[in-house]
């Protein structure tokens, strides 16, 4: 059995809101990648109107109003898009919080746990998106903006994957050897993803236009006092953190690809692993395209999200947990 008897008819939501939570977060790439952040001057409505102004009436009424923004509509568009779909991913949420709190078929010690941290970080989430604005897309704000967005897609599919998928879906049983290790490969993921978002809250993809060289070095004078303004460090901080979790993650895989219950995992996590080195480079070499570098930008999530499902499947088969 696929889906959980227990929890089928919670499945579809579940699925819809971590499907929604990954689309708002390439939304919200493509539109700092495409300089759209700042495209309205207010929050949560756009020059005062809760559409992008497009009729001859409110882009006058913008213009006298916000005299120091100049409108353009296609980016306003794209920022009050992304806006929109953030709002209905939060209001899937809260729904979701609700089942997880008070459902009486999935109520237990974790479902509470989870429904108070996807309100915490929906809380929090909401803020930072109002300060992104406000602030003027002040980097740490942008950053904290990107990672709690993650952290919402991480607990959904966490959630989705221990609540409402059956124990038959993740095979027979796995050695618990592997767990530490998975989890050590989760941080080393979430470092350098939030690396990469440091690089791109500075622009600092093209701090080094050639590889593997950074400006025709092999290592450039890093200024490692200067890891908020100095554009060469913050790149090659990104691409030494590539290094170190590539190398992990395919020793990692070659192990789990040694475990025939995990093979299917190895499979998947050095594959992704392949691909991201490839268009991490490529997107050097080309000059970061905005098409190349969501693409970049979303397998590292995939990857994020492949690794949480080894760990769901080593701890539900390691501790035998069975769901009616």
């Amino acid at each position: 059995m696929f889906i959980s008897t227990k929890h089928r008819s919670h499945y579809h939501l579940a699925l819809v809101a971590c499907a929604l939570a990954f689309f708002v977060i390439m939304l919200g790439a493509y539109t700092r990648l495409t300089d759209a952040g700042l495209s309205c001057p207010d929050w949560p409505n756009c020059y005062g109107y809760i559409t992008a102004p497009h009729t001859v009436e409110q882009l006058q009424d913008a213009a006298q109003k916000y005299p120091a923004t100049p409108i353009n509509v296609k980016k306003a568009w794209t920022e009050m898009t992304h806006r929109y779909f953030a709002g209905t991913e939060g209001i899937l949420i809260l729904v979701l919080t609700g089942m997880f709190l008070f459902s009486r078929k999935i109520k237990s010690a974790r479902s509470v746990f989870a429904g108070v941290a996807l309100l915490g970080l929906l809380g929090m989430q909401v803020a930072l998106g109002m300060l992104t604005v406000t602030k003027l897309l002040k980097p740490v704000i942008v950053l904290s903006h990107l990672l709690t967005g993650l952290s919402l897609l991480c607990l959904l599919w966490w959630a989705y994957l221990d609540f409402f998928l059956s124990r038959d879906t993740f095979a027979k049983n796995t050695p618990a050897t592997f767990k530490p290790w998975l989890w050590l490969a989760f941080f080393v993921m979430a470092a350098q993803i939030t690396l990469g978002g440091w690089v791109s809250t500075h622009y600092a993809s093209l701090a080094c236009v050639d590889f593997p060289y950074c400006n025709g070095k092999i290592l450039p004078t890093m200024q490692w006092g200067q890891l908020n303004t100095d554009l060469i460090t913050i790149h090659m901080l990104h691409r030494i953190g590539a290094m170190v979790a590539g190398v992990y993650l395919a020793l990692l895989s070659v192990a789990l690809l040694r475990q025939p219950t995990m093979r299917g995992m190895g499979v998947a996590i050095l594959t992704l692993v392949s691909l991201q080195i490839s268009l991490g480079i490529l997107n050097i070499i080309w000059l970061r395209p905005v098409w190349l570098a969501l693409i970049h930008h979303g397998v590292a999530i995939v990857l994020l999200l492949t690794v949480i499902a080894a760990l769901v499947k080593v701890t539900i088969t390691a501790t035998g947990k069975h769901h009616a």
